[in-house]
């Protein structure tokens, strides 16, 4: 699960850097993989892949203080990110979650 979880993450960084030319300054929706989903494709990655990596470890403190940092921490902005698409786009996909598909 973590290694597909890092190819979500890479997947969705690169779906983000492309959605501007050099010399364009606009915003535009992200769209493609876990982005057809929710709105912080590149946080659910991560998160997963934390998650994975806690789990991997047999949940070693370190590492599952990690995973538990890392959601509580982008968490809150994938909703932030998530309110603000909506307010800004009206052809915003509605049925787009903020972090994790099909619940939130």
């Amino acid at each position: 699960a973590a290694i597909i979880a890092r190819c979500v993450n890479l997947h969705s960084d690169s779906i983000l850097r492309s959605l501007r030319r050099p010399g364009e300054t606009g915003y535009k929706i992200p769209r493609g993989g876990m982005f057809e989903y929710v709105s912080a494709a590149n946080y659910f990655g991560e998160i997963v892949e934390w998650s994975g990596y806690a789990v991997a470890s047999r949940f070693h403190v370190g590492c599952l203080a990690f995973a538990l940092f890392t959601a509580c921490n982008t968490g809150p902005r994938a909703l932030h990110h998530h309110l603000w698409y909506l307010q800004k786009f009206e052809d915003y996909p509605r049925d787009r979650r903020a972090l994790i598909p099909f619940v939130w």
